[in-house]
């Protein structure tokens, strides 16, 4: 039998939740219900004051189970159903764990609430380590779990594995401490914001809640990510549940401090060559080929003074997104048309692209390319893509470009191939060996 205990918080006391799981037995589980105040308006939220009245609560109380967690296995569904009753039974729409589940008893959860999914919304704090991304089940999309709050316990695991908790629409918060918040976590964690949406690091005088902003030497982005102002785990669940995640991660809070704006919402773009770029522009353009650190900085500055075609997208008044076409080298055209037989005398190379992180996923990247295409007059276009970036030819074929050669680069030291938009591939070109 359950021995269920609650205690109710103050409408505003989240901060008793940090000593609410000091108090948590390890071998029990604890969960907050939490029962949110009437959504006030359908309509997102435009000011910081509005996006905290959607995380109000009407109340929150704690439900401490004392039983272990080792007892959750497959085909016991006591648990889940135990939940459910709770929900039921104090009008909770939300739960949320306090205590830690061991990457075991994580697994067997997901593999329940993907069975029977029930309506309580979750959020849950997992232990994890290296060994757990290995054939772990993925909740299902549209699931139950709306965040997890991940801590690390060892090196950082392959980021592929939060992307998939990403897809099924889980919001990722990770919780670095000691060892674990090194500088390359970090740098890890904040060039994937569309990824591990949130982050902080824990020492012994509390946490700090870190901004993905960091993209090498570039203008800051103006304001701070909505959940880095509004940073307690009960206003973060609720607002990424009642807002989707995609939309939270959107979010930011301008520099007046209270008005909010969405990444992406107001992108301004342009096709200028080089010669007729705003003052300044062309530094900040190469600082963002040098912060994407796909190519070497060294002849950035040298090919974009002399390129065909720059294009660039900016929003309130930072550059987020670029692209261009180069005019290729006589050395590399001569070198590519040795081994290949393809002749580039006359075409143009697209290159140099670069999205900030924050902005990647709005389809900035095929924007900037239809925008170039339709000015490169009556020149071809060609790319140059590694044949190992499995990612980038993928893009590439979603973009309705085709490879029609392959080459060994001396400079890249492997194999890469020349891509071309389908409609501009011509029989001769059709026929190269690729």
């Amino acid at each position: 039998m359950m021995d269920i205990r609650f205690n109710t918080l103050a409408e505003d006391d989240h901060s008793r939740i940090a000593s609410l799981k000091t108090m948590t037995a390890a071998s029990s589980f604890s969960i907050l219900l939490i029962q949110p105040s009437a959504v006030l308006s359908a309509t997102p939220p435009s000011t910081l004051t509005q996006a905290r009245m959607l995380a109000c609560t009407a109340s929150m109380e704690t439900h401490r189970w004392d039983v272990r967690l080792e007892a959750l296995k497959k085909g016991d569904r006591r648990f889940l159903e135990r939940l459910e009753w709770l929900s039921a039974r104090y009008h909770a729409r939300h739960g949320m764990s306090l205590n830690e589940m061991p990457p075991a008893q994580f697994h067997e959860l997901v593999v329940a609430l993907n069975e029977r999914k029930p309506k309580l919304r979750l959020s849950l704090c997992v232990a994890i380590d290296r060994e757990m991304a290995v054939d772990f089940t993925i909740p299902a999309e549209g699931g139950s779990i709306v965040q997890i709050q991940w801590r690390v316990r060892g090196p950082l695991p392959d980021v592929g594995f939060f992307k998939a908790f990403s897809r099924a629409g889980v919001w990722n918060h990770l919780m670095l401490d000691g060892a674990e918040a090194s500088s390359e976590a970090c740098r890890t964690v904040a060039s994937q914001p569309n990824i591990i949406h949130s982050w902080e690091i824990s020492h012994p005088g509390g946490r700090q809640c870190h901004s993905n902003a960091s993209y090498g030497q570039v203008d800051p982005l103006p304001g701070r990510p909505l959940w880095q102002t509004m940073n307690d785990p009960v206003d973060r669940f609720l607002l990424v549940d009642r807002l989707t995640k995609d939309h939270m991660l959107r979010l930011r809070v301008d520099d007046d401090g209270e008005r909010l704006f969405t990444v992406g919402a107001t992108l301004r773009y342009h096709f200028l060559p080089p010669d007729r770029l705003p003052d300044g522009y062309l530094e900040a353009i190469c600082a963002m080929v040098a912060a994407g650190g796909t190519v070497a900085a060294t002849h950035v500055r040298f090919n974009l003074q002399r390129a065909y075609l720059i294009g660039y997208v900016q929003e309130k008044g930072v550059i987020v997104g670029n692209s261009s076409l180069k005019n290729p080298r006589p050395e590399y055209i001569e070198a590519v048309q040795r081994q290949t037989g393809l002749n580039l005398t006359g075409f143009v190379e697209r290159g140099y692209t670069s999205v900030r992180p924050e902005y990647r996923g709005l389809g900035i990247g095929t924007r900037l390319l239809e925008g170039l295409t339709q000015r490169a007059g009556d020149r071809k276009i060609f790319s140059v893509i590694a044949e190992d970036n499995a990612a980038t030819k993928i893009i590439a074929l979603r973009n309705r470009t085709r490879k029609v050669a392959t080459y060994f680069s001396e400079k890249a030291g492997k194999p890469v191939g020349i891509w071309m938009p389908d409609w501009m591939i011509d029989t001769d070109e059709r026929r190269i060996p690729k």
